[in-house]
Formats: C-alpha cells, sequence, structure tokens
C-alpha cells in the first residue's frame, strides 16, 4: 500500500480525468447490485480466486462499484437504481454501452461520484456505508488501483 500524501479527492478526480473519451464496454451487473465498467484496451490480468490464480480479459482502466448505491440517469431524469429488481438492471444498464466518458467527479469526502456519459447519461455513486467496506475501486493501466472507501478514508495500491 502507498502512503499518499495528496488528498483522495483530488487524487481520484485526476484519475477520473485520465481516461475521458474512451467508450464505456463490457458493462456488467455482478453480485448483488455490483457493476464493473471497462474503458480502454483490453489487457489481460491474473485474478486470484478461491480455485487459485486465473487470467481475465478487461478493460486497461475497469471500474468496480461494489458497495456503492448508484442511479443511472438520462436528461437528469432516473431510469434505473440500484435497488432495482435484476432483470430490470440487467435489461436497462446496456445503455452505458458504447456510450463515450466525458467527464467524472468525487462530489465529496465520502467518495460520492458523478460520472457522465454521452446523450446526456450519467451514473451517480453513493456511498452507504461508512466502516468496514470499499465503495468503489478503479483499476489503472499501470496495475494500480484507487480504492475509495471505507468511509474518507481512501488508497492506491498495487492491483
Amino acid at each position: 500500500m502507498e502512503d499518499v500524501k495528496r488528498d483522495g479527492v483530488k487524487f481520484g478526480n485526476e484519475l477520473l480525468l485520465q481516461f475521458v473519451g474512451e467508450k464505456a464496454r463490457n458493462v456488467k451487473l455482478g453480485h448483488g447490485s455490483f457493476i464493473t465498467i471497462d474503458f480502454g484496451k483490453d489487457t489481460t490480468v491474473e485474478v486470484q480466486t478461491r480455485k487459485g490464480v486465473s487470467e481475465s480479459v478487461r478493460g486497461e482502466w475497469h471500474l468496480w462499484v461494489v458497495m456503492s448505491a448508484w442511479r443511472l440517469n438520462r436528461n437528469k431524469e432516473p431510469i434505473l437504481g440500484s435497488g432495482d429488481e435484476r432483470d430490470v438492471i440487467n435489461e436497462k444498464l446496456s445503455v452505458l454501452e458504447g456510450r463515450k466518458y466525458i467527464s467524472g467527479k468525487i462530489i465529496n469526502n465520502s467518495f460520492d461520484c458523478l460520472l457522465e456519459f454521452e446523450e446526456n447519461i450519467s451514473l451517480n455513486l453513493f456511498s452507504f456505508y461508512i466502516a468496514d467496506s470499499r465503495q468503489w475501486m478503479l483499476f489503472t493501466p499501470q496495475k494500480r488501483t484507487f480504492i475509495a472507501g471505507p468511509g474518507s478514508t481512501w488508497t492506491f495500491e498495487d492491483s
């Protein structure tokens, strides 16, 4: 783990700007309401599982929304939320697929976040666990991971 002396919000915002212009792809619903979104070129990564190490392909920038509530909006109107039925999420989450990422901003020290895409689509992330949980993680091409949370804590560490 790296002892980063810069402000977490500032540092996280700098990272969110580095893949502006990339298209969202491989947008998937995982366990519960977890979602993942890839940006950039495909890259092969080694993943430690209970059965050992396996290889996986994902984007050079990989967003994993873990313990955050989230809401998807179009034209500032809500169209989908993390508490909706899985069938509905699976159907409507695809609206992000292929959309160009145009901006992102961490809103506060709890790492609530606004990600904006072309065609007036936005994804809001809201922290709801203050202790013991990571809200979201951003994996970078340098094989480092920005981890938002728990609470107002953050780390930037080797993946």
